[in-house]
């Protein structure tokens, strides 16, 4: 049996990538916007730590319920860890026991895509059968098999979140976004 290596995020190691107030705030809107303009969404779920906080401000945007997982996928948060491809997901007790219509399933980055793959297996068994799950995201890394439905940047490095405590290193801000990518 070949096992496949997992796909690796690009890290160029030449900055970090801050993502400003004002361009969070910016991105959230178009991605808000983006994923109603497909249709109707009934539940955004958020993927924490990182995409709970995003899910949250999508869903009241949207006036929408939002619900949470956790998935652990790296080991650390350091800087430059790449992904294993192992993903645990935990979902909670309080968590719908079905859901039908659309929902989107968000997260701060699409490293590699392996959360969203996990998250959605994880799911699977309560959802209903015509359910539509699109993947929201505000970054993508360049080296990501996966492109999420909707996403605010292309990234080739680390990025700091407006809720993650700042690196003792030079941040490069990324732009205030004019549209959102698909694919």
């Amino acid at each position: 049996m070949t096992q496949t290596a997992p796909a690796q995020r690009v890290f160029r190691r030449q900055t970090t990538y801050l993502v400003t107030a004002r361009a969070y705030e910016t991105a959230l809107a178009l991605l808000a916007d983006a994923a109603a303009a497909a249709g109707p969404i009934a539940t955004v779920v958020g993927i924490a730590g990182g995409g709970k906080r995003p899910a949250e401000e999508i869903a009241a945007r949207l006036g929408v319920p939002a619900c949470h997982v956790a998935a652990q996928h790296n080991a650390s948060d350091a800087q430059y860890t790449q992904a294993t491809g192992k993903v645990t997901v935990t979902v909670p007790d309080d968590f719908p026991a079905a859901l039908g219509g659309r929902i989107l399933l968000v997260d701060d980055i699409c490293g590699t895509g392996a959360t969203f793959t996990a998250v959605a297996e994880a799911l699977a068994e309560r959802l209903a059968p015509d359910v539509r799950v699109d993947n929201v995201a505000l970054c993508r890394n360049v080296g990501s098999p996966l492109c999420p439905a909707w996403w605010a940047w292309d990234v080739d490095d680390w990025v700091v979140f407006p809720w993650e405590s700042r690196p003792d290193t030079a941040l490069q801000p990324l732009p205030v976004p004019e549209r959102i990518h698909t694919p």
